[in-house]
């Protein structure tokens, strides 16, 4: 192969990737203005990730709460590595009118850790139709739209538990392998063990690399601008062709928000560790790094 016809090959295969990571970014995130004008549309549900508290004082017109931290299951991440029992995420899901062929955008505060959390589920689950309101609750506040204090009344439907995506999971047994970068996305603090973050041990996984989830955040946005994070995850060597395990304190929120921003861009080799370092640190046995 000459080298005119080599640099036309890298050339077309970039803007073929750059294509798919942009299609597959706009395909997750949902934006608010959009949402806003199919409020009532048939088949979409609405969740409010957030606290009870927080749905109660405020929300979107129609939408449900399903509290992200509730979908955290300890026992499970420690048996099986799963993010959380299927079948309890599915009987969660019907109760709030959410089948298995519902459109789904979810939402938080506004910095999608919440919404990361509750799309990390739902795509476990083999869901397709599911999208992060980009900017959450504080755009669309920010952006004068409507807001409500009434609860939805969801008529409870059926969810079957498909085939779930067990490449996106990671047990305690399996960080062993060396073969994954592990990203401990929690703050500088924590991977220092200045604070423990109610793990048994403060301190962080041995040969993890610390890269706090909020330096992909964007002022009004959910994520920055793609380039700006693909500059962030680059100068911490986390690059596309690499096997990447995130994790933080109890494995759905900031680990999650890494997850969605790495599929965003494209990377095609990124997992959670569901148990997370609550888990690693539960057994003093293990080795903890400060």
């Amino acid at each position: 192969m000459n080298s005119r016809l080599f640099a036309a090959c890298l050339l077309a295969a970039f803007f073929s990737y750059a294509s798919c990571a942009d299609a597959a970014g706009k395909s997750l995130l949902s934006d608010t203005g959009e949402l806003s004008k199919r409020l009532a549309a048939a088949n979409l549900v609405i969740v409010d990730a957030e606290d009870a508290a927080s749905f109660a004082r405020a929300h979107i017109p129609g939408a449900v709460n399903l509290p992200y931290m509730s979908l955290d299951d300890p026992e499970e991440n420690a048996k099986t590595g799963r993010p959380i029992f299927p079948q309890l995420a599915a009987n969660k899901l019907g109760a709030l009118g959410i089948g298995n062929d519902t459109e789904v955008v979810v939402y938080d505060s506004g910095n999608g850790r919440g919404a990361s959390a509750v799309w990390y589920v739902l795509s476990y689950l083999g869901h397709d139709k599911v999208r992060v309101l980009d900017g959450g609750f504080r755009k669309w506040v920010k952006e004068g739209h409507k807001v409500s204090q009434e609860a939805a009344l969801p008529a409870p439907v059926r969810y079957l538990v498909k085939k779930p995506r067990e490449d996106w999971t990671m047990t305690t047994a399996q960080l062993s392998d060396g073969k994954s970068v592990l990203v401990d996305a929690r703050s500088i603090a924590e991977f220092a063990g200045k604070e423990d973050g109610g793990a048994r041990q403060a301190g962080h996984i041995p040969g993890a690399v610390s890269f706090p989830w909020d330096r992909l955040g964007g002022a009004l946005s959910t994520f920055k601008d793609d380039g700006s994070m693909r500059t962030e995850l680059k100068k911490a060597g986390l690059t596309p062709d690499k096997e990447i395990v995130t994790y933080c304190n109890p494995g759905i929120g900031r680990s999650t928000y890494l997850l969605l921003a790495m599929t965003k861009l494209g990377y095609g080799k990124v997992r959670v560790y569901p148990g997370s370092y609550i888990e690693w640190a539960s057994d003093p046995a293990r080795p903890v790094s400060r």
